[in-house]
């Protein structure tokens, strides 16, 4: 990311409609939020001190002021301002803290997040299902699914997000070979190489012990705690065409949710 400016490239009209996306396809709020975030660690906002007001902000970058809440609230999860109705935005922290806040509603989110984050794979192979895991996919003990191993982590930090394991279909197996350089999350990539469309994601989160794998990448003990998310990815005939599992050590993460009333 260029830290000396990013006005140049993010600036479009004030009248967008939905979320905004500069000239790359990115959302105008993230690469906003980007921007702030290396004004902060550079030092140009201390700690302690407040942003610019929202109108400031809108007027710097030509973008609604809904752009810029979504923005001030990406600054909000990574812990580095603190948002109070009627103060302004307090710089909390110069830099990310090792919380990881995760908040999602939709499918178009849940792409922004895979978009947003790295996922480094570190193994590909063809695997027999255990009993263990098929209920998870779900598919018959014994059958072979195609198996990623990894970690994902989010730009700038050190520290991992998860670690991850895909199971994929074995039917998608010829869209793979590249996989470990090709841009995008992997359901993305099966979806255009295939043609196939996923339908809905099906998520399940509970709390599990780390099993080794993702102990030794995430550099804990085997059985520590950590929250695991099991995603289905789910085609139009109700089949499932790959499974992700995500296990965040469970002092470093945070999974946040906003209820609104309907009507």
């Amino acid at each position: 990311m260029d830290r000396d400016s990013m006005d140049g490239a993010v600036k479009v009209p004030s009248k967008e409609h939905g979320t905004a996306l500069d000239a790359a396809g990115s959302p105008l709020y993230q690469r906003i939020a980007q921007t702030l975030q290396a004004e902060i660690e550079a030092g140009m906002f201390a700690v302690g001190s407040m942003l610019p007001t929202e109108s400031e902000l809108c007027a710097r970058f030509d973008v609604s002021r809904h752009t810029i809440r979504d923005a001030l609230r990406v600054l909000g999860e990574l812990g580095m301002v603190s948002r109070r109705r009627g103060s302004g935005t307090l710089i909390a922290a110069g830099a990310p803290t090792t919380r990881y806040v995760q908040a999602m509603r939709s499918l178009e989110e849940l792409t922004q997040y895979a978009h947003d984050t790295q996922y480094e794979i570190q193994r590909l192979e063809r695997v027999a299902i255990t009993a263990d895991v098929a209920l998870l996919i779900p598919a018959p003990v014994d059958s072979t699914w195609m198996r990623l191993e990894g970690i994902r982590w989010r730009p700038h930090s050190a520290e991992p997000i998860c670690a991850t394991a895909v199971f994929v279909h074995l039917r998608f197996a010829e869209h793979l070979h590249d996989v470990a350089s090709a841009e995008g999350p992997v359901y993305d990539l099966i979806e255009r190489r295939s043609g196939e469309r996923i339908a809905e994601v099906v998520q399940e989160i509970s709390a599990e012990p780390l099993p080794r794998f993702a102990a030794r990448a995430l550099g804990l003990r085997t059985g520590a705690p950590s929250l695991r998310f099991v995603r289905r990815y789910i085609d139009d005939s109700g089949s499932t065409m790959l499974t992700s599992m995500n296990w965040h050590p469970a002092e470093h993460f945070v999974y946040r949710m906003r209820l609104k009333r309907d009507g």
